[in-house]
């Protein structure tokens, strides 16, 4: 048996998919087979590509659906067809550096409580250049869970028996199924990430319609609602579920006064009810969740990164007295410092203008 088994999900995926198997095949750990989850009525070229792949090496299946499944039922039939102690993620238009496996490897067999690895991941594009760095320290992995997807999934590496004892597979009745599942394994297991770049993350032509942001808007909140009922016995009102709605920033979208003020009053009233919650319960770390407090406050109130840690000083009061920069800068003052393509592209304008006077 494999030591791994990389589950690659793909669908009409010829234009990138060679760049994505061939970064599998050049990891320096070797010991590993692939099953290629060929979703049902992908194209013929893609069909040939991966079952070129899998003439060429014997490490890797490609398993054709029969039926259209949807990427959650896919995933889940991957990780029961799985052998491999450990299951790496991959997607077709992402690239895994050369040392990702060892080093996830290593890291399972060294923390046997961790369920879930992952680690930074480079996003690269047109005029895109910047590093997603989710939290490493498996304490506050947990806590984030709670309020925003902070995982850069085709980095991932999860342990197959946690997953499959507990039975946590995607649920295919949400279209944020990985964020939904994330929020599930903190009950059985740790997540941490390893604090290097191990993948690579195109950012292509954003293809989700606006109809389908909406939704994923809107669930983003239920998700949230329903992990702190899990985790900590908290329940929220409808009107309470929709203050951690987090595709887009409503508080922003606000014009009365008035009403800003009162979202903004009940965000904080509903953020101090966790924390007093956790107190009792104290199912998350105190100091982690007081940062994931800070951090879903600093985003609604001042557009800072949803997955900016700092540390609080003060305890839960004093995130609420902190004066947070205008939004609007705040939130162009971070796009500038993280996206160095766009730097590059204003400066070489800049460099132009100037040429011509």
């Amino acid at each position: 048996m494999p030591k791994v088994t990389v589950l690659l999900p793909v669908y009409n995926s010829e234009k990138y998919i060679r760049e994505s198997i061939d970064s599998i095949i050049a990891q320096s750990f070797t010991d590993w087979d692939m099953l290629i989850l060929n979703e049902y009525g992908s194209n013929e070229e893609c069909t040939k590509i991966v079952k070129e792949y899998e003439q060429l090496d014997k490490r890797i299946k490609v398993i054709c659906n029969d039926k259209r499944l949807g990427l959650a039922k896919s995933l889940n039939l991957g990780i029961r067809k799985a052998t491999g102690e450990y299951i790496a993620r991959m997607d077709a238009d992402d690239i895994s550096r050369r040392d990702r496996f060892q080093k996830e490897v290593d890291f399972l067999d060294s923390h046997p409580n961790v369920a879930v690895t992952g680690s930074y991941q480079h996003h690269f594009g047109v005029d895109i250049d910047w590093i997603h760095k989710p939290a490493t320290e498996p304490a506050q992995c947990k806590s984030n869970a709670v309020f925003f997807c902070d995982l850069c999934h085709s980095t991932l590496m999860l342990r197959k028996s946690v997953f499959v004892e507990n039975n946590l597979y995607y649920d295919n009745t949400y279209l944020a199924e990985d964020f939904e599942l994330w929020s599930r394994v903190i009950d059985f297991g740790d997540i941490a990430n390893i604090p290097e770049v191990l993948g690579e993350y195109r950012v292509g032509e954003d293809n989700i319609t606006l109809e389908k942001k909406s939704m994923l808007h809107l669930e983003s909140g239920r998700i949230v609602a329903k992990t702190l009922k899990r985790t900590i016995g908290l329940e929220l009102l409808d009107d309470e579920c929709i203050l951690f709605n987090n595709w887009k920033n409503d508080y922003f979208e606000i014009k009365d006064i008035n009403k800003k003020k009162e979202a903004y009053r009940s965000l904080k009233n509903v953020l101090r009810k966790i924390y007093e919650k956790n107190q009792e319960v104290k199912f998350f770390d105190d100091d982690a969740l007081l940062r994931s407090i800070r951090a879903k406050w600093a985003w609604a109130r001042g557009g800072e990164p949803f997955n900016r840690m700092t540390d609080v000083e003060g305890g839960i009061d004093s995130i609420f007295r902190t004066k947070y920069p205008n939004p609007y800068i705040n939130r162009f003052y971070y796009f500038w410092k993280e996206n160095k393509g766009v730097k590059a592209k204003i400066k070489k304008i800049c460099k132009k203008i100037k040429e011509l006077f």
